[in-house]
């Protein structure tokens, strides 16, 4: 699982982390379906405004491999969605050093004055650094990693990424989102299928109000067989999103996002728009815990092929903060829907851990 790989501390990213595989009309599977992991980014505004995440993607593209007659499969399973930079909130005033004042003596001297207390100082902000290096490093089971109906093996699959991620501050609610990432798949059992990848992100962040944001960016994501070296998978999406996050109660927290992504890739029988529309409920257990619940909905329309994905994806997360850079987080999802290809598969059930450093670098 998804998660993604990344406090996430998202993890984005948690997360993260699913695109199922063609077939011929003989119905034997020329190729195998490939997931690419989406690197979860969150910009951090320096303003008292709620931090804003882009959209964490669950899944992304996939396509199908046939290498020497034999089915081989390079696939991501449904990458835990954990969050990119869990806030680990410091919500502790300072100790008042004023000593404690007797009533009686008051009102000795000063009548029936009502003393009003000095208001607690709030901690101040922590800055958010302009480049970050985010280290994300996943393992989870999976109990389908094809996709594909006929040929279902389960696995255990191991993530570890890094990502150097930009966002400076281009006026006052405005931020450029950079980003250059990989990472290394690799499967316990299924090794003919372990792949590495590469992501390129640039996007135009916009605080539209308080509390929500859009972006317009573009992603151009590469997946290489491990090994051979041999390119599995080219695409360059443009992606346009709006997010919104409400704070409900001083511990309840909702996020919630829809996103438009166009990909183009080769091969282009994996050209496809996506709409994504999720929602996460984050509750804060204690000040380095949180409890979150997360849901997704992916319509994927293959514009090369006559082929229509519905996805779900539902996902229950714990997210511990060791410090505001440093995280540890376990998820479990179900992801469950329809294909109109019929030997398309989408269930898979997923459980995993996952661990994330930041590391601020200016």
């Amino acid at each position: 699982m998804p998660v993604s790989p990344i406090a996430l501390c998202s993890l984005a990213t948690l997360l993260t982390c699913n695109f199922q595989h063609n077939v011929a009309e003989s119905r034997t599977p020329k190729t195998v379906s490939l997931s690419t992991p989406s690197t979860s980014i969150k910009s951090v505004d320096s303003t008292a405004a709620p931090t804003i995440a882009t959209p964490e993607l669950i899944t992304d593209s996939s396509w199908q491999h046939q290498q020497n007659g034999k089915l081989s499969e390079v696939q991501q399973a449904q990458v835990p969605v954990v969050p990119g930079d869990p806030t680990n909130p410091a919500d502790f005033p300072p100790a008042d050093s004023n000593q404690a004042t007797d009533q009686q003596d008051v009102e000795a001297e000063l009548g029936e004055i009502k003393i009003i207390p000095p208001r607690p100082q709030q901690p101040p902000q922590r800055r958010q650094p302009d480049v970050q290096l985010l280290l994300r490093s996943s393992a989870f089971t999976s109990s389908n990693i094809t996709g594909f109906e006929a040929f279902q093996p389960s696995d255990t699959v191991f993530i570890n990424g890094a990502t150097l991620l930009a966002t400076p501050k281009l006026a006052e609610d405005t931020r450029l989102v950079t980003a250059v990432g990989g990472g290394l798949v690799r499967y316990a059992d299924q090794g003919d299928f372990n792949y590495n990848y590469l992501n390129f992100n640039v996007g135009i962040q916009q605080r539209l109000t308080r509390g929500m944001y859009g972006q317009l960016g573009w992603v151009q994501e590469r997946l290489y067989r491990d090994g051979s070296g041999d390119r599995l998978l080219l695409d360059d999406s443009v992606r346009l999103s709006v997010g919104r996050q409400d704070q409900l109660s001083d511990r309840l927290r909702l996020d919630s996002f829809y996103e438009l992504r166009a990909s183009f890739a080769t091969p282009s029988d994996q050209n496809r728009v996506a709409n994504t529309l999720g929602a996460r409920l984050r509750y804060d257990i204690t000040p380095q815990l949180q409890g979150a619940l997360d849901y997704r909905l992916n319509l994927k329309d293959f514009t090369q092929q006559e082929r229509f994905d519905t996805q779900n994806q539902i996902a229950l997360e714990a997210i511990y903060n060791i410090n505001p850079d440093l995280f540890i987080s376990g998820s479990a999802s179900y992801l469950f829907g329809s294909s109109s290809d019929p030997l398309v598969d989408l269930d898979n059930f997923s459980v995993g851990v996952n661990i994330g450093l930041n590391v601020p670098l200016f």
